[in-house]
């Protein structure tokens, strides 16, 4: 098959280029695959469902259920072309089938040499690390989706709709799933990858939630602290409360003052030992209470650190949405063209060459202009996990401040006690520090409730404004939504006719094996209830049922090649073709049809499929891939 290059439509694009299973040090399987379609033949028992469900598992599913043969295999290494760019994936083959995925940016041979720069991607998302899943979506440009228990699709689930194999029934629409399946998460996947889920619809309801959450937790904060605090507008006047607290700190100013005048005092009148221990241990109260007043400061610059670095992480996030947006933009409008330079005004020049920069003379691509926007995402991604680590780091030492001033008022209240045990014997000193240290303590309680107070001020003043915020949101994206339903209907018509029409005429070209196909009328698929039917009938022999099956997937594949709107990679792996008796001549049908529909298609895709019965025609073409098995012999190379 030729090279369909000139040919690409926009992203999402999976193709794989080439396929290695690895044993320790031996590949016990590599094969190179190409543009359109690829067949892997051989003899029944030779292996060939063993390299699909290998290949199923390497693009990220989970395989559970392992075969001899392949357990006696250490990892999976692909190539592949994401949008058409380099990647190679690697996945260490484990008995839970949820082994974290290793990703190199470039072709298979240099990933071999080059062990430095492969990335390991968790199968899992957290707060701090991307899921391989979430990477290989960026890549591919498919949007994130939340289902509608807000669990996120992952690449694991829409390789169900990418690969029809041998051991799900033919019932059923999806590859099975026998754990953690449901109807939302079906419909999800196959709404999500025809492109009719409306997924901006989807985002904005999403967003909205969030908003009215946004909102209700204001709300319900500030009536908390109206209660609390009353709702006087006196109450409410921050210069009041620091006027207030100005005063009372003066006073306090005053009573030390007369407090260390009568230590002075009290001092000289103890002999020089004791005198001497005295000023020890009030040199030792004024130096831990220097260092808590030190720490509460250094605690404040923290926080307005911890809250600096906040505030810098939400940028991120802004502009990790404003690279979206600008992706989007870029995908939908195309090249940005400047008839007058931004900078001087000056009218630009026009050059030869269409495919460069109008102002800096570049070459541009839609390639280029993909990979830049995924080093941008990822710089950004390193930001972020640095600025997180940074903190965390800030609260680490707010915590250990917090634990140190403790310790510090320990050891005040213990030189106190030393302290007055010395100057027991002057009873009216002790009683006027007693009276003035409860005096002191008094007044700092005051300026500490007056502080919460002020804090509270400046928090109302934020719940107001978030309030607001979240009020806006609530409207715009309201009027959002109500646009986006009003334009969208209709699309869901137009899919499920357009792919009900492609599998009428597959099922016309069986051949007349079976009468209802001979006459097809309507084709009904529902992802919800994973049951397909034609003509209303769900139920025909065991090989007309693989035909039928066969033919709806097809349909769904071969329409999302040609929908712009489809998030479908255009990527394939069939192999039930022979499934369930199948005769010789009806299978090699089916192919003949299968290739003819595929060598019509235009725009660039990828099917994999397996065959014991290939058609003569087919088995010396280019669409092969290795040798044909012959019985006895393993796709691997054990």
């Amino acid at each position: 098959m030729t090279d369909k290059n000139d040919k690409k439509l926009s992203p999402p694009f999976l193709m794989v280029k080439r396929f290695a299973v690895r044993r320790g040090e031996n590949m016990v399987y590599d094969q190179n695959f190409k543009l359109g379609i690829n067949i892997i033949r051989g003899d029944n028992t030779t292996g060939k469902s063993t390299i699909v469900d290998l290949l199923y598992f390497a693009l990220g599913a989970e395989l559970t259920e392992w075969t001899t043969e392949q357990e006696k295999c250490d990892e999976t290494l692909i190539e592949v072309c994401l949008n058409y760019l380099p990647f190679c994936l690697k996945r260490e083959i484990t008995e839970s089938g949820k082994s974290a995925m290793y990703i190199y940016e470039g072709v298979l041979d240099d990933a071999l040499n080059d062990l430095s720069k492969w990335f390991r991607f968790p199968n899992a998302r957290s707060d701090s690390t991307q899921s391989y899943s979430q990477k290989l979506f960026e890549v591919l440009g498919l949007p994130s989706h939340k289902t509608d228990d807000s669990k996120n699709l992952t690449m694991h689930q829409i390789l169900r709709l990418m690969y029809v194999d041998q051991l799900s029934e033919t019932t059923k629409l999806l590859k099975e799933e026998k754990k953690f399946d449901n109807a939302p998460l079906r419909r999800a996947i196959g709404e999500y990858l025809l492109g009719i889920d409306n997924l901006d619809a989807h985002n904005i309801r999403q967003e909205l939630i969030e908003a009215n959450s946004k909102f209700d937790k204001a709300n319900a904060e500030l009536r908390a602290i109206y209660r609390f605090i009353g709702s006087t507008n006196t109450i409410l006047r921050e210069e009041n409360i620091n006027t207030e607290i100005a005063g009372i700190e003066r006073e306090i100013k005053e009573l030390q003052q007369q407090k260390e005048a009568i230590r002075s005092e009290t001092i000289e009148k103890l002999n020089e030992d004791v005198r001497s221990r005295v000023k020890e241990i009030s040199t030792k109260i004024d130096e831990s209470t220097n260092e808590i007043q030190k720490l509460r400061e250094e605690k404040d610059e923290l926080n307005y650190e911890i809250v600096d670095t906040s505030l810098f992480l939400y940028s991120l996030d802004q502009r990790l949405e404003a690279l979206e947006e600008s992706k989007l933009t870029s995908s939908e409008m195309g090249e940005l063209i400047f008839k007058y330079c931004p900078a001087c005004l000056t009218p630009i020049a026009s050059h030869e060459n269409s495919g460069s920069c109008g102002l800096c003379k570049e070459e541009l691509s839609d390639t280029h202009r993909h990979y830049a926007y995924i080093q941008m995402s990822n710089e950004i991604h390193f930001q972020k996990k640095e600025s997180e680590h940074l903190l965390e780091r800030y609260r680490n030492k707010v915590s250990e401040i917090n634990a140190r001033v403790p310790a510090l008022i320990r050891d005040i209240d213990y030189l106190k006690r030393e302290y007055h045990n010395f100057v027991s014997s002057i009873n009216d000193a002790e009683t006027m520090l007693s009276e003035i240290d409860s005096s002191i303590g008094y007044k700092r309680g005051i300026i500490s409730s007056l502080e919460d107070k002020r804090e509270m001020i400046g928090e109302v003043e934020k719940l107001i404004e978030a309030k607001q915020y979240a009020q806006e949101d609530i409207n715009r994206l309201e009027e959002k939504l109500a646009q986006i339903e009003a334009t969208s209907k209709g699309r869901v018509d137009a899919v499920y006719s357009s792919i009900e029409n492609i599998a009428i005429e597959i099922l016309h070209k069986d051949g007349g094996y079976e009468d209802v196909f001979e006459h097809v009328e309507e084709v009904l698929f529902d992802f919800s209830r994973d049951k397909m039917a034609v003509n209303g009938r769900s139920k025909f022999s065991a090989s007309s049922m693989v035909v039928m099956k066969n033919a709806i997937r097809i349909a769904i594949y071969l329409h999302c090649i040609n929908d712009k709107g489809s998030r479908l990679p255009r990527f394939l792996l069939l192999d039930n073709i022979e499934d369930k008796g199948m005769t010789e001549s009806r299978s090699q049908n089916f192919q003949r049809q299968l290739v003819s529909m595929c060598d019509e298609l235009e725009n660039d895709y990828q099917l994999i499929f397996t065959t014991s019965m290939i058609d003569p025609g087919l088995d010396k073409s280019e669409y092969v891939v290795g040798p044909f098995y012959r019985k006895g012999e393993h796709t691997l190379n054990l």
